[in-house]
């Protein structure tokens, strides 16, 4: 029986981050693009700059998914029997 290096509740939690920050990010642009087709220049640039800070963490958080889900990936492994 292997132990989970990175425990459930980490993966799970990074899941629902990554999930979360993808729909804000997804929102954002949006709206960003419903001012830029009002002519609200400057409310269109604010947004694209949010946007950006929330894509940042959005792409820290798949890159620790990532490696979360590798390093369990290889704990998996079971030893080979001693005969």
């Amino acid at each position: 029986m292997s132990r989970k290096i990175v425990p459930p509740r980490i993966v799970l939690l990074l899941t629902g981050l990554a999930l979360v920050l993808f729909l804000t990010v997804a929102v954002v642009l949006v709206v960003a693009a419903v001012l830029g087709a009002m002519e609200d220049e400057p409310g269109r640039r604010v947004l694209h700059w949010v946007a950006l800070g929330c894509g940042i963490p959005l792409a820290v958080d798949l890159i620790c998914l990532l490696l979360a889900l590798g390093i369990n990936s290889l704990s998996d492994t079971e030893p080979p029997d001693a005969e």
